[in-house]
């Protein structure tokens, strides 16, 4: 997985309030001890998992106490599983990982996990949440809670409990994330690049947005206080072939403006802005890894640039177009035709298109005479998108509507052209890019 400095963040971050709600077995890793009565014949049993913050945690020490007196420890695979054997009579148990690395990075403080029963008990920043509820605000108590103390905690009730609250908060970050319908952190599987995980780092991104660090999501969690002012959910387009990346941005609790992206192929990205009256981000006040904004219809709309080549001599080249889940997708792109749209490259506009009633559409620079009718756009609606032979291109599009409390309605497309056969997240100026068009 490619992660930026963000998981660099997180992994230094205060992580030390949680609860591990366990996210599945995913095989053992790495060595395991417990201590029991050397007497005892009862027959053992297994508790394993995954120890990731979007990053597997490799190399980190799991350590489980348990109820009955009973300790496991175990050291975490490069790709961050462990598995310890108890007994059945031991649990419930604490558990925490602590050192290790996440990405290259070390981690800095523990996170914390409980394991109910044996089974899958996974440790992340979410079961971390979790263990903070229960906690109320401190799952370090926890750790030296006495026998009864972690039987009397760690109850179906209230691991119920937590989760809700955890469920509530985070919808309150940047992207109002979500945990999939049917999958439980504390006992669900995952592994490390799938969409669970993902989820992960859509919280390492966000978290850093709305300026906040794990201690303190713990303490907003534990106490049900929303962890920004507003937040905004969108869906994110880039190379290669329309990958789509979930995202958001948010009002801060301090009244400040982030956007958070994280992408799976590039890394994740934070910056914190300025909005004009209407809503539209005007300019960057830390714009991070951004080189420049095209936000619209009050940033319901927009296209992020980063540096590199772009079109028109352009020194960026457009990276991201994205659009709110405010808007409402256009599923028939004949919606579309005989429309005349502004159209955003490099964030800015370099002249207009025209849909014609054929499906193909006639782009006009500013200045000039307009170009031949060009893309079938029909076609780049499809999972196979239009292949563009002059460009040896493959350009993928989606459309949106959004209309505004006056009752008018402004049509928004949104293309991807990548490279045929590109496997890659490079942007090669007219080969590789996204492009926005917005209705006159």
């Amino acid at each position: 997985m490619n992660k930026n400095k963000i998981d660099e963040r997180i992994a230094g971050f205060a992580l030390g309030a949680s609860l591990c709600a366990a996210l599945t077995a995913c095989g053992g890793g790495g060595s395991n001890s417990s201590t029991n009565s050397a007497a005892d014949t009862t027959p053992t049993v297994v508790t394993s998992g995954t120890t990731a913050i979007g990053a597997p945690i490799v190399g980190g020490s799991v350590s489980l106490k348990c109820a009955s007196g009973a300790a496991a420890s175990a050291t975490t695979a490069a790709d961050g599983t462990y598995s310890v054997t108890l007994k059945s009579a031991d649990y419930p148990c604490i558990a925490q990982v602590a050192g290790g690395q996440a990405n290259g990075v070390a981690l800095a403080s523990t996170l914390h996990s409980v394991a109910a029963a044996p089974g899958t008990t996974n440790v992340t920043p979410l079961t971390d949440l979790i263990v903070g509820v229960l906690g109320n605000g401190n799952a370090l108590a926890l750790d030296s809670a006495a026998s009864s103390a972690l039987s009397s905690a760690i109850t179906a009730n209230n691991l119920a409990s937590a989760l809700k609250k955890v469920q509530t908060a985070i919808a309150t970050l940047p992207g109002k994330l979500t945990i999939a319908s049917g999958f439980n952190p504390l006992n669900s599987q995952f592994s490390v690049g799938d969409a669970n995980d993902a989820l992960l780092d859509q919280y390492a991104a966000a978290l850093v947005a709305a300026g906040l660090t794990q201690a303190d999501a713990v303490s907003d969690t534990a106490s049900g206080k929303a962890m920004t002012q507003l937040a905004y959910a969108a869906t994110a387009f880039t190379t290669p072939n329309l990958t789509t990346i979930q995202t958001g941005s948010s009002v801060n609790l301090d009244g400040t403006f982030s956007i958070a992206i994280a992408d799976p192929n590039r890394g994740q990205y934070v910056a914190r802005a300025n909005l004009d009256a209407t809503g539209n981000v005007t300019s960057f006040t830390n714009a991070g890894q951004f080189t420049g904004i095209t936000s619209l219809l009050g940033n319901r709309i927009g296209e992020l640039c980063t540096t590199g080549t772009g079109a028109y001599s352009s020194t960026q080249h457009s990276q991201y177009v994205y659009a709110s889940d405010e808007l409402t997708p256009v599923t028939d792109p004949t919606e579309l035709y005989g429309r005349t749209f502004t159209e955003f490259e490099d964030c800015a506009s370099y002249g207009t298109s025209q849909f014609l009633a054929n499906g193909s559409f006639v782009y006009t620079q500013t200045g000039q005479a307009p170009d031949s009718p060009n893309i079938n756009f029909a076609q780049a609606f499809t999972t196979a998108g239009y292949t563009d032979n002059t460009n040896n291109s493959v350009q993928r599009a989606r459309a949106y509507k959004y209309t505004a409390a006056n009752g008018q309605t402004t049509y928004v497309y949104l293309v991807v052209s990548t490279k045929a056969g590109s496997t890659t997240a490079a942007i090669n100026g007219e080969t590789d890019f996204v492009l926005m068009g917005v209705s006159q």
